[in-house]
C-alpha cells in the first residue's frame, strides 16, 4: 500500500513526506492533523475510533480493511520492536500481511503482550527478536521484511535453531494440559497455576523470572506468560511454584493493560500513564487481600504490589505484567510459608 517507510527517534525532525502514517510509535509534536495519520496503541495516540484494536498491528490491519481515501507518502515508526516492525509490514506489503493476517497479529501479541501464538507466528516473534538483539533502526526493519515470509512458511533458514528456541512454550502447554502444572481458577478473571518443584527445579532465578517487553523465549523462565496466555489472557493469574521450604507465589496482570487497547479486560482500579513506565492502583480488594497475607505470613519479607505506595511498590512497576509477588528485604523473590490454597482464598473475592 505504501512504498516508502523510514524509522526515526524520538527527538528527530518531521521526515520529507507530505501524508504520513504514524505506525505504533505516535507521531508527538512532528504530527499534523490535517494530513497525517496516527495508528497506535501507545499512550497517547490520536488513532481513529474505526481503527483502535489491541496491537498497532492489528490497528494497522483494521486501517487495510476499511482505508482512508488518498494516497500516503510514507509509513514511519520511531522505535524498533516486534509489533512496531510488524505495523510497518503491514502497510508496506499489505497484500502478504492481508494473507497471514492471524499469524501477524499473534506475532505482535507474543512481543508487545506476552500473549500466545500458534507455531507460525512463534517463529516470526523468535526470529525478528533474533534480528532485533543482532542490529538497529532501519537495517532490522529491511532485513525482518526479507525474512517474514519464510519464517511464516517454514523455510526460513535459520528455523531449526528458532524451533528448538521455542521449545519451552510447547513443553509449558504440555505440562499444563497433562496437568503436571496444575491451573485451575479461583474466579471468572483470575487463574491459578500450581508448578511442582519437579518441573520448577532448584533454580531459584530460574523459577521466579521475569522476561522482560519482547524478549526472545529462552530455557530462562519455567512457565513463560506467553503459556498461560493460551488459556487466559484476559485474566490476572497467581503462580505459585514450589521450593524445598515453601512457595514463591507472583501475581501477574494481562500484559496488553500498558497499551490503550480496545475491548479486553482492564484491572479494576489499575490506570496506565502515558507511555508504559508506571501505572496507579485504586483497587482495595486487591490491596486488603495483601495486606491479609501480610497479616498471616509467618517467613520473613513483605507482600509487595505495584502501583501503590508500599515498599518495593515502584520497583514492581517496571517488572510488568508482574504485578505481585512476596519479597525479601532486598526486593528479590522470598519463599513464603503460605500454600497456594491459603492464597487463593485471600485473592477469591478481588477478581470477579
Amino acid at each position: 500500500m505504501i512504498d516508502r517507510f523510514e524509522i526515526i527517534g524520538h527527538d528527530s525532525p518531521r521526515p520529507d513526506a507530505e501524508r504520513i502514517i504514524f505506525c505504533d510509535g505516535t507521531g508527538g509534536g512532528i504530527f499534523q492533523p490535517e494530513t497525517d495519520l496516527e495508528l497506535s496503541h501507545w499512550r497517547p495516540n490520536k488513532t481513529p475510533t474505526e481503527y483502535r484494536a489491541g496491537t498497532s498491528t492489528e490497528v494497522c490491519l483494521r486501517f487495510l480493511d476499511n482505508p482512508r481515501p488518498g494516497s500516503w507518502t510514507a509509513a514511519v515508526n520511531n522505535h524498533v520492536d516486534v509489533d512496531g516492525i510488524l505495523s510497518v509490514y503491514v502497510l508496506v506489503h499489505s497484500q502478504h500481511a492481508l494473507a497471514h493476517r492471524q499469524t501477524i497479529i499473534q506475532a505482535a501479541e507474543i512481543g508487545d503482550f506476552w500473549g500466545w501464538g500458534e507455531a507460525p507466528a512463534q517463529r516470526v516473534f523468535q526470529g525478528v527478536t533474533r534480528l532485533m538483539n543482532s542490529g538497529e533502526g532501519r537495517v532490522v526493519y529491511d532485513e525482518a521484511f526479507k525474512r517474514i515470509p519464510a519464517l511464516i512458511d517454514g523455510t526460513d533458514a535459520e528455523i531449526p535453531e528458532i524451533d528448538e528456541a521455542l521449545e519451552p512454550l510447547r513443553r509449558g502447554v504440555e505440562l499444563v494440559e497433562g496437568g503436571t502444572i496444575k491451573r485451575s481458577l479461583i474466579s471468572e478473571k483470575l487463574a491459578h497455576y500450581v508448578v511442582p518443584i519437579s518441573v520448577a527445579g532448584d533454580d531459584d532465578e530460574r523459577a521466579s523470572y521475569s522476561p522482560e517487553f519482547n524478549e526472545a523465549i529462552s530455557e530462562k523462565a519455567g512457565l513463560w506468560p506467553q503459556v498461560r496466555a493460551w488459556w487466559d489472557a484476559e485474566r490476572a493469574c497467581l503462580v505459585s511454584v514450589e521450593r524445598k521450604t515453601g512457595w514463591f507465589h507472583d501475581l501477574w496482570f494481562p500484559g496488553y493493560l500498558w497499551a490503550d487497547t480496545e475491548g479486553l479486560w482492564q484491572v479494576p482500579g489499575l490506570t496506565y500513564h502515558d507511555g508504559m513506565g508506571s501505572y496507579d492502583l485504586d483497587n482495595q480488594g486487591l490491596v486488603a487481600a495483601f495486606e491479609e497475607l501480610q497479616r498471616q505470613e509467618s517467613a520473613p519479607g513483605c507482600w509487595g504490589l505495584g502501583g501503590i505506595d508500599v515498599p518495593f511498590g515502584e520497583e514492581l512497576q517496571e517488572r510488568f505484567p508482574l504485578g505481585g509477588r512476596f519479597l525479601d528485604d532486598e526486593g528479590k523473590p522470598a519463599v513464603s510459608q503460605m500454600s497456594p490454597e491459603i492464597v487463593a482464598r485471600a485473592l477469591a473475592g478481588v477478581f470477579l
